[in-house]
């Protein structure tokens, strides 16, 4: 595959990789996105409807917006 290179230990181990981002920079956006997806699956969330009735009950956002 052109556009990366694997740089290797004194032992011939793979240990990091230079991708280069012109040619691949989409598929590294959908890599980074996957992992930051899998790093925030146990957060915390609520439901959107609930999220914008808090809002509005806050009056940070107003009653029109999201009918």
């Amino acid at each position: 595959m052109t556009g990366i290179r694997y740089i290797t230990n004194d032992k011939g181990q793979k240990t990091d990789i230079v991708i280069d981002l012109k040619e691949h920079s989409e598929i590294v956006e959908d890599f980074l996105d996957a992992l930051t997806a899998e790093e925030r699956r146990r957060e915390y969330s609520i439901p959107f409807d609930e999220l914008i009735a808090q809002l509005k009950s806050e009056g940070r956002i107003s009653g029109a917006i999201f009918n």
